[in-house]
This record gives C-alpha cells, structure tokens and sequence, in this order.
C-alpha cells in the first residue's frame, strides 16, 4: 500500500471539492500522506484525464507519474448516476485502467444503488456519440472527424437506419464534410446542473469509442458498438450485427460496473481503497 499521495489541488474541476475532501479523509484514515505539488510521492491523485482547462497541467503530472511506473488514481464524474456516484480507477478512466470490479462482488450493489437493466429501446435511428478531442481516452483516435466517417461507412454497409451524430457538448467538431442524410443533434444543458446535458440512449444502437454513452446504452438496452478500450466492450456488438436481437447477457456485466463507481459516502469510508489496494 503507498504511504505517500501527491495531490494538485488547483489542476481539479470546480465540482470537484466535495468529493475530493472525501477521497482525501479516506486516505488520512489509512495513514496514508497527502503531499501537495509533489513530484516525488508513491502515486498521485488527478482529477479526470482531460487535458484542458484547469485540468491542461494534470497531462505532465500523469505522465511524469506514470514514467516512474507509479499509480495514477484518477477521479472523474460517474456514468452510472450522474452527480452521485463518481468514478475512481488507477492509470485511466476505461478498460485499459484498474477498478478491482471483477472480484469480490457483492451481487446486490446494483439495486441499492437504484440501476437495473432496461430494454427500453424506442427510436429507430443509431447514435454517434462522440467524445472529447482532448481527453486521453481519445489518444489513439487523433482525427475524430474521420473516425466519425469512417462509422458512417461501415453502418452504411449492414443497414440503411438513419443516423444521428452528437458533438461532445464542450468539443465542438467539424462537420461539413459528413455524408447526406446525416442529423446533427446539438447538445441542450439542463437548467440548475452543473455541466449535464440532455443526454439519452433509446435508439436502436449506440456508436461510442470509449466513453459514458456506451455504457449508458448498454444499461438502456441499446445496442453498444464500441473500442475494445470501453467498458461496455463485453456486452458490445459488432456492426455487422446491428440489426440482430440484442440479447447479450448483461446481468455479471451490470454488478461489475456498479463496482467501478462509488458515492460520496462511500468514498468517505473508504471502499474505493479496499477494491484499488492491489494497484497501489
């Protein structure tokens, strides 16, 4: 277990400051330091993995700490309740960072956390959803323009569904260069939230490299066509197989995200220390 945990305290969201306090006191309570503006702790603690805005700097803290071959725990807004549960994983934010999620499962989390699986599916056209530029789950996709064409092309080639693209609502993209026939849905903020938006999911399926929209379609019912890098990838299908019956098993999948995810509460207990302890 670390003993040491640098903290950036500027480089975080403004909603951060709740949920932060309690990841802190969490680590007080197992005698762990917090050292502020440390270059050299044992791990680091990030707020989300998007290089921009106040979190631009937290690029060279992640990747000076992950140089070292040290834990980087990032904390981010959660997918499965947004505004209450908040996710916490070690060196990245997707299939490719650590939760503990596949062990020790406690089967009835997903109840008591108030999320069930759905097939509520009722609009017939496929979403692509896209993501921010600036994030690093979106380094292996530089051009997310041409990723989004490249989408187009292969739906096109298994169904003539119609077909809608959503910008991230704070990356804007260019899309003048999209086929004919394509929608634009221009994100809507929710009066009195912080930063939602009026996302949903029914549609007969969802593209989505590696972000919240896949597993909210997974959740939903929708089909998830996303990146081996997702979290939704296990219960993902195929383009090719975009108009056959979505009956994946999803229930395993279901308690094992609910376990990449916490409450403040929660996190106030310190229940992320116990799943994480392994990486850190």
């Amino acid at each position: 277990m670390i003993k040491t945990i640098a903290y950036f305290p500027l480089q975080c969201a403004r909603n951060s400051g709740e949920v932060l306090a309690a990841v802190r006191g969490s680590l007080n309570q197992h005698g762990v330091e917090i050292q502020a503006q440390s270059w050299d702790s044992d791990a680091v603690i990030i707020w989300s993995v998007l290089w921009h805005g106040r979190m631009l700097e937290n690029r060279e803290v992640y990747n000076h700490y992950r140089g070292l071959d040290r834990p980087v725990i990032v904390i981010d807004v959660g997918t499965l309740i947004r505004g209450v549960t908040w996710k916490v994983a070690v060196n990245n934010i997707t299939a490719d960072g650590h939760y503990g999620h596949e062990h020790n499962l406690d089967w009835d989390r997903p109840r008591r956390l108030g999320i069930g699986l759905q097939n509520q599916t009722l609009r017939p056209e496929i979403l692509i959803a896209a993501q921010h530029q600036q994030s690093l789950q979106m380094s292996k996709v530089p051009d997310q323009e041409a990723w989004i064409t490249q989408q187009i092309a292969q739906i096109r080639s298994a169904t003539d569904r119609p077909i809608v693209v959503r910008s991230h609502p704070r990356c804007a993209l260019n899309f003048s260069q999209l086929p004919l026939g394509i929608e634009i849905q221009a994100p809507q903020r929710l009066v009195n939230t912080y930063d939602s938006y009026d996302m949903t999911v029914n549609y007969h399926a969802v593209v989505n490299h590696n972000s919240g929209p896949g597993i909210q379609a997974a959740v939903a019912g929708a089909r998830p066509i996303v990146d081996r890098s997702s979290l939704a990838a296990p219960v993902g299908v195929d383009i090719s197989n975009i108009e056959q019956p979505y009956e994946v098993d999803r229930e395993q999948w279901l308690v094992e995200i609910a376990h990449t995810e916490y409450t403040i509460p929660e996190l106030e207990a310190g229940l992320w220390i116990q799943r994480l302890e392994p990486y850190l």
